[in-house]
């Protein structure tokens, strides 16, 4: 396979990773759906998106013009590392019991879904690796920022779908305090693997 072929199975692997693991958007999705009913989620659904682009944007050009900067790029890097690590240390103390759409108070809308991945952990962590390692062998630029983007978008609007269509379905199955520590303990598992591979792999530089 072609170089940009690697990447972008590698970037579909990563995405993959990343809907493995349960965050906030995917627990709010579930949650909302399971109080709310499924309609309630599309504009909720839709603010992430929002969020997302902006921050998926912002990131890539940041990334984009810091690329040939040694030292931005490292530090970047360790970044998106810590950020792994805390989400990482999230999952595994996360309490099933504490997973209820009746904490919610008011249906979320448009606001709510867009602001909430400004302090999404997990959303800095893998839009910094993403953009970090895909940029360039996926046509550089702003060429590569958008082949991220829509690829990313695809993938996790899909997802959030189903999660909003899981949401009534698989309550039980994540607010159990046994099965549904567990279930968070494998998420914080793969996360933990995925910052070892980051770690081996080490920062994008110009060398």
């Amino acid at each position: 396979m072609s170089t940009e072929s690697v990447a972008y199975v590698e970037l579909l692997t990563l995405l993959c990773i990343a809907l493995a693991t349960p965050g906030p958007n995917a627990l709010t999705c579930f949650a909302h759906s399971g109080l709310y009913g499924r309609k309630s989620n599309i504009k909720l659904i839709t603010g992430m998106v929002i969020g997302v682009v902006i921050m998926g944007v912002s990131v890539g050009l940041l990334i984009d013009t810091l690329l040939e900067n040694d030292a931005a790029m490292t530090a970047l890097h360790w970044v998106g590392i810590l950020f792994l690590v805390a989400m990482a240390t999230a999952m595994f103390r996360i309490d099933p019991l504490a997973i209820k759409a009746g904490n919610m108070g008011a249906p979320l809308g448009l606001k709510a879904g867009s602001g909430m991945q400004f302090v999404n952990g997990k959303e800095w962590a893998f839009l910094l690796i993403m953009m970090s390692q895909f940029i360039e062998p996926l046509g550089g630029g702003l060429t590569g920022i958008i082949v991220i983007m829509s690829t990313t978008l695809t993938v996790c609007v899909a997802a959030m779908v189903l999660w909003t269509f899981a949401g009534s379905r698989i309550n039980n199955l994540f607010t159990d305090p046994v099965k549904g520590r567990r279930i968070f303990r494998i998420c914080g598992g793969l996360l933990i693997l995925l910052t070892i591979t980051f770690l081996i792999q080490g920062p994008v530089t110009a060398a």
